[in-house]
């Protein structure tokens, strides 16, 4: 079991272009994994859990999933006082998470639509299933537009979200990331996915915080489409790293001396939204605090 954990493991670790809710379902699939299998003494389960959910979220620690996967499985595990108590209220604790990733994008859908101007014309950035399922529907139910993809380096998993769209039917552009803080002017609206949010701000793609600076200073309505497990209130923020990336992925060969510095995401202020638009409706920019403020975090949260 350890070594096919260790496997599973390492392959979230080395994920590039997957998006956050790709990647909770796999921790899900992860610690449901270690469940089935776990056959030891039942006073064990519990701190082997929570080693689990702390090895999951250092593989990945700017995936929100995995630090709401975790603080879940742990709140469900520390209130029963039995193996099979445990086993069972952890299972149905990864049931309830899966069964929200399922309906949340639906639902986000549903209301992300409603932002969508007639004719309109839409910047995103990265790659988002959310906003991916968002665009797609809004087509599919006879809303048109047009939407601009920005390449999204290093990665340019932009160029993944545009053929998508445009096989679907939807007229779209790709645009270097450099050059949509200026062409921003010439769209309607901005949709973006999300990796994190916390008190701090939106954790997406690195390029994020410019574009919104530049949709701000053009009255350009920037919205983030987030589920809300995605959201980290303080007290879950321990473990939270932005990670240094292969610096190779900029500049296979770089003059000697020179440093080269690669990163997948920044931090937007929250005050840079026009709001948050989650499965629970919208949220704006203002009143996200208040939401963190209700979070309760599990006593064995590992970080």
């Amino acid at each position: 079991m350890r070594t096919l954990m260790d496997s599973i493991l390492e392959e979230i670790e080395a994920e590039r272009t997957a998006g956050a809710g790709v990647l909770g379902k796999r921790g899900a699939e992860l610690i449901s994994f270690f469940i089935s299998s776990y056959s030891e003494e039942g006073s064990s389960f519990l701190k082997e859990l929570i080693d689990l959910t702390k090895r999951l979220i250092l593989a990945q620690p700017s995936m929100a999933p995995f630090f709401h996967l975790a603080n879940i499985v742990l709140l469900a595990a520390e209130d029963q006082n039995d193996l099979q108590g445990m086993k069972a209220a952890v299972k149905g604790a990864i049931e309830r998470f899966n069964l929200h990733l399922r309906t949340a994008a639906r639902k986000i859908s549903e209301l992300g639509r409603g932002l969508i101007p007639p004719e309109g014309k839409i910047l995103t950035h990265s790659y988002s299933s959310t906003v991916l399922r968002t665009l797609v529907d809004a087509r599919k139910s006879g809303q048109i537009f047009r939407v601009v993809c920005t390449e999204s380096r290093p990665v340019c998993e932009g160029f993944q979200m545009a053929r998508e769209l445009c096989e679907l039917g939807v007229e779209t552009q790709v645009q270097t990331d450099a050059a949509a803080a200026y062409t921003v002017k010439d769209v309607d609206l901005v949709l973006v996915g999300a990796d994190c949010l916390t008190p701090l701000g939106l954790v997406n793609k690195v390029g994020t915080y410019c574009l919104a600076l530049s949709a701000k200073a053009r009255n350009v309505p920037f919205y983030s489409l987030c589920g809300t497990e995605k959201l980290l209130g303080a007290k879950m923020l321990g473990g939270f790293r932005i990670l240094k990336k292969d610096p190779r992925e900029i500049w296979p060969h770089p003059a000697p001396g020179v440093e080269v510095l690669n990163f997948y995401f920044d931090t937007t202020p929250l005050e840079l939204l026009a709001g948050v638009v989650t499965e629970e409706g919208m949220i704006p920019g203002s009143e996200i605090f208040r939401r963190f403020q209700k979070m309760r975090v599990s006593k064995y949260f590992p970080l």
